[in-house]
């Protein structure tokens, strides 16, 4: 030990420097467990006071973490729940539906038509479906889609009767503006529609008929190709397709004997071609007339 004064050595214990007279102050080691037992002031604990357990403020601060953990954990969960029933609630059709509709009323039509289409793929059957989704693409002024739509309507399995005439009523007027008068008259003999077919019969090319059976006949026939629509009449006697540079018909046919197979369209004034009928005749001479005894 030395003087902090001098630096005199000193004996263990000395009070008192011997060389300058400098009083000599013991300080104990410094322990930092008894901090922990006693606190920083010793006199203020109470005498009889019981020394505070270290281990006590790490505890409480366990269960404290422990505890947060705890509450974070329930609001994970409580979000995640939360989450699954928004995800159910946005797959359910009625949501979607909804949603286009809302869409549909402020002019979003790209929003609506992402709704629509959603719907339908968890409503397959639904075609009311794709009707208010060929309206949306009217209303966007998409043509392609828009007839598109109206094809896939025609040729659902679960579309009612009602429905396809809905969608024809929306389709011809498409064909007509595209002059696609072939398309109009696939549809009407796809689908028939006695209303839409008057209502159109300037644009349709029936088939024709003959005014004879096919068969068999004795003697010399006449033939006539009728039609109740406008158009030309064309014909052939060779078993070749008829066309535009075929016979035309504007007589009736003489079947002379023999055996042949005549076969006629009609082609009306917007170049749309019928179904071609066939017929098959055969001609034989009369017995001869026996004569009296």
């Amino acid at each position: 030990m030395r003087c902090p004064k001098c630096g005199t050595d000193l004996p263990e214990g000395a009070l008192l420097c011997e060389k300058c007279g400098e009083e000599i102050h013991i300080v104990p080691d410094y322990d930092p467990t008894l901090d922990l037992s006693i606190g920083i002031d010793e006199e203020e604990r109470t005498p009889g006071e019981p020394v505070p357990d270290p281990e006590k403020p790490r505890q409480a601060k366990l269960y404290l973490l422990r505890a947060m953990l705890i509450l974070l954990a329930l609001v994970v969960i409580g979000l995640a729940i939360a989450a699954n029933k928004n995800l159910k609630r946005m797959q359910s059709p009625q949501y979607q539906i909804a949603q286009a509709e809302k869409y549909q009323g402020i002019g979003e039509y790209a929003k609506a038509i992402e709704c629509y289409s959603k719907a339908i793929e968890l409503e397959e059957d639904n075609v009311g479906l794709l009707q208010q989704l060929a309206e949306v693409y009217y209303l966007k002024n998409d043509q392609a889609w828009y007839e598109a739509t109206l094809l896939q309507i025609l040729s659902h399995k679960s579309a009612s009767s009602q429905q396809i005439d809905w969608a024809l009523e929306k389709m011809i007027p498409l064909l007509i503006k595209k002059g696609d008068f072939e398309g109009i008259n696939r549809l009407l003999g796809k689908y028939p529609n006695e209303k839409l077919q008057k209502e159109n019969e300037e644009y349709l090319a029936p088939k024709p008929r003959f005014s004879l059976e096919e068969g068999t006949y004795v003697d010399i026939q006449s033939l006539s190709i009728l039609s109740d629509a406008e158009g030309t009449l064309y014909y052939t006697l060779d078993g070749t397709v008829p066309g535009e540079t075929s016979e035309t018909f504007t007589m009736p046919i003489v079947l002379d004997l023999g055996e042949v197979t005549i076969k006629a369209c009609l082609i009306n004034s917007y170049g749309v071609k019928s179904e071609v009928i066939e017929g098959t005749y055969t001609i034989v001479a009369p017995e001869p007339k026996q004569e009296k005894k």
